[in-house]
């Protein structure tokens, strides 16, 4: 009877409502169809788990349980975005594998009840049918924001260095930023093309390996007699950053294995490495690898990484003149290294010059002026960045002044030409009237303070101080929210890919951008 009675208990709505909630869930998290729900092996497995619970249908899933989920997350989102100051966005467009045209949005921001961290959304991935133009562009970006309501608080918006990108932003009248790793891979490709022969037989014989079954076995084989790491060749792909440093990379790490492969199968169209070529190979990813770093580290999501642009120019700047200066090297890396310093110069020359690079910098307490070259660049940063604190009004400016107790004592008769000027002075000063004075005095002190290790986290650091610099502080969340690159929608594309198979052909647009709207703000 016990048995009789558990078996046939039916489900509590609320668990059952929270087992649909995790089932939607793993689907978008995951990337699976929503025909899992008729697989008979899985129907198996949530009867074992839970009999009486009732799997809903492929169409309930898709038409109920989804856009359920998806208006309870964008209140969701709503919510999150309703106090915050100032917001980033990161925009790119993406086709998938059924030809359907993509254009996405997020955005970055520095959350009030959790200030120690970036926060980041997904505003948007949805179908953009039209041609890519700035108009088309334009408007869609304008749609978008205007639905979120954040018209008012975009501080800059990242994009990559297409020119209908830039006109879009400029016709939102926004302020634009330059994605820096996309920046970075041009440079890199200018580079590269001084070693593009050798670059292309590498690749050659990349795609033998990639296609030849026998030809990769015998490779296997002859990384497991020479003990080397049993690795795979890379192939690079101009549309992914680094691509090329990792198939060099790869390749070079298994070197041995390759040529004695290639020797005792001796095909005749594929043309070997000299051995001038793999020295100028070893000596060119030395030199490329601290672009290889530098695109990792700004590539960053949830950290700041605008206020570290300035760093890693000067650093990319200096470590290339070593390679220039250094004539041992082959000519070739001579001229790959004169190649990659003179694009740095001519993409960041005035790097420092931009008013939001330059703000960021100053404004994180693990660089201020340390961060720049130019000395005279960084007083023009300073004077812009106190002319525009004078501007900022905190919450307590707007509050009428409290009358101190001694303000109410007797005060003897005296003549109004004696304290006349002494009093304008200090009115002007004392309790915060005079809010320009104010910030130009926590710029000061700001300044005058040790840098904090950098390693260590500035939001943070100013989380704990927001009281010392309010007027600092409003600032700040405006300017380190903003990203130095747009790869936020790269990370997007590569999880729509997985969501866009062989197994989700059929998906509708509406439903695409559902998914991933779930499975990046989940």
């Amino acid at each position: 009877m016990t048995h009789f009675i558990q078996s046939q208990r039916p489900l509590a709505l609320s668990k059952s409502k929270a087992i649909d909630q995790q089932l939607i869930k793993m689907i978008v998290k995951e990337y699976h169809p929503f025909s899992i729900v008729e697989d008979s092996e899985f129907r198996k497995l949530i009867n074992m788990l839970s009999p009486t619970y009732i799997i809903p249908s492929r169409k309930t899933v898709s038409n109920s349980l989804l856009p359920q989920m998806y208006e309870s997350v964008v209140q969701k989102v709503r919510t999150q975005l309703q106090n915050v100051s100032a917001v980033c966005l990161t925009c790119d467009g993406w086709t998938s594998r059924n030809n359907q045209s993509f254009f996405a949005v997020t955005a970055h921001f520095i959350d009030p009840e959790n200030d120690i961290k970036l926060e980041s959304v997904l505003l948007g991935c949805r179908s953009f049918p039209l041609s890519h133009t700035a108009d088309n562009i334009s408007e869609f970006m304008k749609d978008t924001v205007a639905e979120w309501r954040l018209s008012d608080r975009i501080s800059a918006v990242v994009t990559d260095n297409a020119s209908n990108m830039k006109s879009a932003i400029d016709k939102c009248n926004w302020r634009r930023l330059s994605c820096f790793a996309h920046t970075i891979n041009l440079i890199v490709h200018n580079g590269i093309e001084v070693i593009e022969s050798i670059v292309d037989k590498v690749k050659d014989i990349v795609s033998f390996f990639k296609r030849s079954s026998h030809g990769l076995a015998k490779l296997q084989e002859m990384q497991k007699q020479t003990d080397s790491p049993i690795l795979k060749l890379k192939q690079d792909c101009p549309t992914r950053w680094n691509s090329t440093y990792d198939m060099l990379d790869r390749f070079l790490k298994i070197k041995e294995p390759i040529i004695a492969t290639l020797a005792i199968l001796n095909y005749s169209q594929i043309n070997p490495l000299t051995p001038n070529d793999w020295i100028i190979l070893e000596k060119s990813k030395d030199l490329l690898k601290i672009f290889y770093d530098i695109t990792t580290e700004i590539s960053a999501e949830k950290y700041i990484t605008i206020s570290k642009e300035l760093i890693f120019v000067n650093a990319l700047q200096k470590y290339t003149k070593r390679f220039i200066n250094d004539v041992t090297l082959p000519q070739e890396v001579l001229n790959m290294a004169a190649i990659l310093n003179k694009q740095l110069f001519i993409r960041f020359g005035r790097l420092e010059d931009d008013v939001l690079v330059a703000q960021s910098t100053l404004l994180d307490p693990r660089f201020k002026k340390h961060g720049f070259i130019d000395a005279r660049k960084c007083n023009t940063a300073i004077s812009e960045l106190r002319e525009k604190l004078q501007s900022i009004r905190t919450v307590q400016d707007a509050l009428p002044q409290q009358t101190s107790a001694s303000s109410t004592a007797p005060i003897p008769n005296e003549s109004s030409d004696i304290w006349k000027e002494f009093d304008q002075t200090v009115t002007n000063v004392i309790g915060g009237h005079n809010t320009g004075a104010a910030g130009i005095i926590e710029l000061d002190k700001y300044l005058n303070e040790a840098l904090i290790n950098r390693h260590d986290n500035p939001l943070l650091w100013w989380s704990e101080r927001k009281k010392i610099y309010p007027r600092m502080y409003e600032l700040v969340k405006r300017r380190l929210c903003l990203m130095a690159t747009s790869v936020p929608c790269e990370r997007l594309f590569s999880k729509a890919g997985q969501v866009v198979t062989d197994r989700r052909s059929r998906l509708e647009s509406k439903k695409i951008s559902q998914i991933l709207f779930l499975n990046h703000n989940m």
